[in-house]
Formats: C-alpha cells, sequence, structure tokens
C-alpha cells in the first residue's frame, strides 16, 4: 500500500487493510490493541533509528496518534483505521515505511511519499503562487507521462 502525503501534514488517519493468515484471502476481523503480538513501527528514509509507535484505543473517525480501531467487522471486514504520528510525516525525510503486524493477520507494509506539494487539493495541488502556465510545466516535470490534452482541461 502506497501515499503520497505532504510533508509535515497532521493529524493523518490511514485506513489499512488486514488479511487472515490462515487463507491469505478473507479479511481479518477482531484486531485490537489487545491482540497478541500487536505492533506498530517506522522508519524515515536517511534515519538510522526504527521508531515504535504504541498502538492505543481508538474512536472511528477521530485522530489519535497510535490509534486502532476496527472499521466494521461486517460491512468493511479487514479495514481499520490507524492514526499517524505527527512526527512521522514531518519534513526532512521523502520516504517513510510503516509495518503493522498482529498474531493471526497479515497486513502489507505501508509506504507513504512525502511531497512538497498538496496532493489533496484539486485545483491547484497547493501551488497557488503559480499562474495557469507554471502549474503546467511543474506537473509536467512531477507527472511526465500526462499529455498536454490532459492539462488544458485543468485550465
Amino acid at each position: 500500500m502506497s501515499y503520497a502525503l505532504k510533508k509535515g501534514i497532521r493529524s493523518k488517519i490511514l485506513l489499512v487493510y488486514a488479511l487472515d493468515a490462515t487463507d491469505l484471502r478473507s479479511g481479518k476481523t477482531g484486531l485490537s490493541v489487545q491482540t497478541s503480538e500487536g505492533s506498530a513501527a517506522y522508519i524515515r528514509e536517511g534515519e538510522a533509528i526504527v521508531r515504535r509507535t504504541p498502538l492505543l484505543e481508538g474512536k472511528l473517525g477521530e485522530h489519535r496518534a497510535g490509534s486502532f480501531v476496527e472499521v466494521d467487522r461486517k460491512l468493511l471486514p479487514g479495514v481499520y483505521q490507524f492514526g499517524v504520528p505527527d512526527e512521522m510525516l514531518a519534513a526532512g525525510a521523502e520516504t517513510v515505511t510503516l509495518m503493522l503486524k498482529f498474531a493471526g493477520a497479515v497486513i502489507e507494509p505501508i509506504s507513504i511519499h512525502l511531497v512538497a506539494y498538496d496532493p489533496q487539493d484539486a485545483e491547484r495541488l497547493g501551488m497557488t503562487a503559480l499562474g495557469p502556465e507554471g502549474r503546467i510545466n511543474a506537473l509536467r516535470g512531477a507527472f511526465p507521462r500526462l499529455t498536454e490534452n490532459e492539462f488544458r482541461d485543468a485550465r
């Protein structure tokens, strides 16, 4: 799983998917901070320290660093919410890798690309100081596969 997030964003919640380790097909339900061998840890690119994040009880839709909560075991089996610690997304690194581990579950590593623009800004990607041509040139450099026609609609 991979995300692109603006460097320094705060109070971020991620949704993660846990597979049942017995069949590697169905979503693993019932995980919580009390589940045996539950842990969260991350490393930021260029740093030599792996940081453990204590898992805490969470509330759906609310951010709390280290919070972990099941979303809905019947409608979305295997989907959980994790509250990302703010320092994990701080400026100073280009990527972060997060690992969540629980007995009986398989959760893929989560790779987070920390970027200088705001990927959630649908209009300008956070590039408010650039005019239309400047934004197109900046985006062309960041996303070389996009064509002039795709950018034309964005003007």
